[in-house]
C-alpha cells in the first residue's frame, strides 16, 4: 500500500483509516500513527461519546474504504470497539459502552455470542448505574430473540 489514508475523522485533530500496513489504524491528517489492533482499539473509544446510529451509518457509508483495513464488517469494529473499552476496567469506558451495547442490540448484524456475554457481564457489573440493568434486560432478550430468530449473522471473515 505505502500510504496512510484518513477516512473518518474521529475529533481532535485524529482520523480513523487505513495504515501504510494496510491495517486500520489512526493517525493525523498527515500521518498515520498507529493500528488499532496494536493500540487495543483504544483510538475507538472517543467514538463511544457519540451517538451509536450516527457512528454506524458513518462506518457503514464508509466501509468500502475501511473494510481494506483487515476488519470484515463495521458491527464488528463496534464490537472490538465496545470490548476493548468494557475490558479495560476504566470506568468512564466501560460506562459509555453501555449505551452502545443497549443499541447494538436492536440489530441483527452483531455476534449472537458475543452480545449475551458482554450484556451479562454488564448486568452485574458494579460499574454500570442501577437504572441501565433494566435496559441491559431488554436488550439481551432482544439479543437472544435476534440468534434463536436466525436473524443474527457471524462474520466468518477475518476471524
Amino acid at each position: 500500500m505505502g500510504e496512510w489514508i484518513p477516512v473518518v475523522y474521529r475529533g481532535d485533530g485524529a482520523w480513523i483509516g487505513i495504515m501504510p500496513s494496510g491495517g486500520l489504524g489512526v493517525g493525523i491528517e498527515t500521518e498515520g500513527r498507529v493500528t488499532l489492533e496494536a493500540s487495543n482499539f483504544t483510538p475507538m473509544w472517543p467514538f463511544l461519546e457519540r451517538k451509536f446510529s450516527e457512528c454506524l451509518a458513518e462506518f457503514s457509508r464508509t466501509w468500502e474504504t475501511l473494510k481494506k483495513g483487515g476488519v470484515p464488517t463495521p458491527e464488528k469494529l463496534m464490537e472490538l470497539t465496545v470490548g476493548s473499552a468494557w475490558g479495560s476496567g476504566r470506568p468512564y469506558w466501560m460506562r459509555l459502552a453501555v449505551p452502545w451495547v443497549v443499541d447494538m442490540a436492536d440489530h441483527s448484524g452483531f455476534d449472537s455470542q458475543f452480545m449475551q456475554e458482554i450484556l451479562g457481564e454488564m448486568t452485574h457489573s458494579e460499574v454500570v448505574a442501577p437504572e441501565l440493568r433494566d435496559r441491559l434486560r431488554d436488550a439481551s432478550s432482544k439479543s437472544a430473540h435476534h440468534a434463536d430468530g436466525g436473524l443474527n449473522r457471524r462474520s466468518t471473515e477475518g476471524d
